[in-house]
């Protein structure tokens, strides 16, 4: 389940977290939600798609205002994990790489791909790889599937991961792939051997680890998330997330093709209403800024500070 899921909701038919209902809007009603569908959607696919596209905007401006008030450092590592060796992995057991960052309170983990070298093709059934928390006896994060050719593969992921531990792994005795041992970086990290690498990162830890002859070359990044900052302050952005949603059907009254077929709205009424919603999400959108100092992550969002000028008289 999503953050956002249910927070706000078309109507009384289905309650919302918040208390919020997009028809209590101003000019918003049930039937705006049939004319303004698309093809052959549905008034459900309909509210998806506006409240999905409601939430992104959102974040995405959340994200460009917080960089007013604060040093918003939106990627704190890039890395890419192993190097491939030419022997085959014949270890019993789930094989792969284990991946460790202390993520600060806002950061997320993002996957992009999985590199493999296989010593023949798997077209059908395709390669499973899977993403566990911490190891293979924690929780089943994820899994991809793709059909692998003979010699060097990658898997596409592009998949953002908020735990702080994460075993991404494979089954050597169904998949011969060749081993992998740490890929190195002359950067001076403290420790490094062919299985292991540790890193200090933001007075935390960082690690790359191969397991059981790995066989898997992630490549990841660490990056501050806008949304996790929304997510974990949602209550702030209660009436952002209202005003935003009535903006996106304002832009969906005054730019779509099928509302004007059956409904009649001067250009000037369509003006004002979309001026409307948008000066009062953007007064909510400043109000709720404005309620965060965000000590607890210093990492992702640093504070910028006013530098005093002193000016001495001759």
């Amino acid at each position: 389940m999503s953050c956002q899921d249910n927070y706000v909701t078309l109507n009384r038919d289905t309650p919302s977290r918040s208390g919020l209902y997009a028809s209590d809007l101003p000019g918003v009603e049930d039937l705006l939600v049939t004319l303004i569908s698309k093809d052959s959607e549905t008034d459900t696919d309909v509210w998806e798609r506006i409240y999905g596209n409601a939430w992104t905007n959102l974040v995405s401006d959340v994200e460009f205002a917080l960089q007013e008030k604060f040093f918003v450092n939106q990627k704190l590592v890039s890395r890419e994990t192993s190097e491939f060796i030419e022997e085959v992995n014949a270890n019993t057991g789930l094989s792969g790489v284990r991946i460790q960052f202390d993520l600060p309170r806002y950061a997320r983990i993002h996957i992009v791909s999985v590199g493999l070298w296989s010593f023949q093709a798997y077209p059908s059934p395709e390669v499973a790889i899977d993403f566990y928390e911490d190891n293979e006896s924690g929780d089943l994060l994820h899994s991809i599937s793709d059909q692998v050719t003979e010699g060097k593969n990658t898997l596409f992921v592009d998949r953002d991961f908020d735990e702080d531990k994460i075993f991404v792994a494979y089954d050597p005795a169904i998949y011969a792939f060749r081993g992998t041992e740490n890929k190195f970086f002359n950067t001076g990290y403290p420790l490094w051997n062919k299985f292991e690498c540790v890193w200090p990162c933001f007075g935390g830890q960082g690690s790359v680890r191969q397991i059981n002859g790995g066989g898997l070359n992630v490549i990841y990044n660490v990056i501050c998330s806008a949304e996790n900052f929304v997510c974990e302050n949602i209550n702030l952005f209660r009436k952002t997330l209202w005003w935003k949603i009535g903006e996106e059907f304002a832009a969906e009254r005054r730019i779509g093709n099928r509302l004007n077929q059956f409904t009649t709205m001067t250009d000037e009424r369509k003006t004002e209403l979309a001026n409307f919603y948008g000066t009062q999400y953007q007064q909510a959108l400043s109000n709720s800024i404005k309620a965060h100092n965000i000590h607890e992550d210093p990492y992702c969002f640093n504070c910028k500070g006013t530098v005093s000028v002193k000016t001495n008289l001759p």
